[in-house]
């Protein structure tokens, strides 16, 4: 699959969220850890970007997935779909259009897995889980809000968050918005700890479901999905 040149010379959107860029935990300031982090981000902006897709699904709902295996699965919500089985069209982010299908749907924790139809020579998202995720920690959500957007790839939005492990969710300070949704959270690192279920209806926090739910619920994945 060649990359579109026109697309692939697009900027990437970082941006901020809710936070001094200099303000880190109990609100010291301390340049050289921002540094550090703001060089980590951006050496992988690139690469997270570039594993989220746009969605559209039959009922012309837009959202968001992320790829993460060689054989084209792409992790992303239950909530833009009808059913199990529907095909969506898929834009990648060299500009290409394809198409897939919902092989995996689990409405409860709002999550699916999708499958490319035809053979593309992609690169998967490193995928990761949130054992490691403390609070506070910096996380960068990708997606295409609004929709597929030939003149842009899917913006980085970062900020900090929190496992509410008893609710089974993250909570960011990023903002998404509608088309986001099923699109990826990743680390300061670039590897996939959750997908985006919802924004607050004040737009202060979203909340993300961990990437080990979809291996809790069909550990067959395992099996074609790589893990860090």
């Amino acid at each position: 699959m060649m990359d579109n040149p026109a697309i692939m010379k697009l900027p990437l959107f970082i941006i901020i969220t809710s936070v001094s860029l200099l303000t880190l935990t109990n609100g010291q300031e301390n340049t050289g850890t921002f540094t550090s982090i703001e060089g980590q981000i951006q050496s992988n902006a690139k690469s997270m970007a570039n594993a989220c897709v746009s969605i559209q699904s039959t009922n012309g709902k837009w959202g968001s997935g992320v790829i993460v295996s060689e054989t084209g699965l792409i992790f992303s919500a239950a909530h833009v779909y009808s059913e199990l089985g529907e095909d969506v069209t898929v834009f990648m982010s060299n500009g290409n259009q394809t198409s897939a299908g919902v092989i995996l749907f689990d409405r409860e924790f709002d999550i699916a897995v999708l499958k490319l139809d035809s053979s593309h020579q992609v690169i998967p998202a490193k995928v990761g889980d949130v054992s490691s995720i403390e609070n506070g920690n910096t996380l960068i959500a990708a997606g295409h809000a609004s929709g597929y957007n030939s003149e842009r790839r899917s913006p980085l939005r970062v900020g900090f968050g929190f496992h509410a492990e008893q609710k089974g969710l993250i909570y960011t300070t990023c903002r998404i918005t509608v088309g986001d949704s099923g699109g990826p959270l990743y680390d300061e690192v670039g590897v996939l700890r959750a997908i985006h279920h919802s924004m607050d209806g004040k737009g202060k926090y979203s909340s993300h479901v961990p990437v080990q739910r979809f291996f809790e619920l069909w550990p067959e994945l395992t099996e074609t999905v790589a893990t860090v």
